[in-house]
């Protein structure tokens, strides 16, 4: 009968598994990589839409993928959250779409698309956008469904420039 050296058999054996895993590691590592440059996650943490998960389907023809009605992902430019702050939202208006005011009450292409609020939810004054008119090329209006979405009916976030566009979001749950 032969002696088998458990030290020998062990440290075998690590290695065996170390560069099973590691190279399982590293695969999943150069997936998520390449998965990354075409999707990416976004959480709704506010109840201005009714969904809580979206992916997000990364474009290069930012405005070309989008229709009304579509959920957009976009790097926030205004105040009141960071710079380059992932935002989601609905797509009501793109270049050539006409907005139109009312007061404080907006609609595209005759259709309401939502009021806006005199003061955030902690009392801030909120100045309705300016912007009346057609949308220009490489612009686009975004809208909520909830009354406290900061979209574009306030000054703060106005259109969105294609530039900021992320890409198209998709409801997960």
């Amino acid at each position: 009968m032969m002696k088998v050296d458990t030290k020998e058999y062990f440290k075998n054996l690590y290695i065996v598994f170390s560069l099973r895993y590691a190279s399982i590691f590293l695969l999943l590592v150069v997936i998520f990589l390449a998965w990354s440059k075409y999707f990416g996650f976004a959480v709704n943490a506010s109840h201005s839409l009714p969904h809580t998960l979206y992916l997000i389907q990364k474009s290069r023809n930012h405005l070309a993928d989008l229709k009304q009605g579509d959920y957009v992902a976009y790097a926030w430019q205004g105040e009141f959250y960071p710079v380059g702050t992932q935002m989601v939202k609905r797509v009501a208006g793109l270049p050539g779409d006409t907005v139109s005011r009312s007061g404080r009450e907006f609609f595209v292409n005759g259709t309401a698309v939502g009021r806006a609020k005199e003061f955030s939810l902690k009392g801030a004054p909120l100045e309705a956008s300016s912007f009346e008119g057609s949308i220009p090329k490489r612009f686009m209006w975004v809208a909520a469904d909830h009354q406290d979405s900061l979209d574009s009916r306030y000054e703060i976030a106005g259109l969105i420039h294609s530039g900021q566009i992320i890409g198209k979001a998709i409801p997960i749950f």
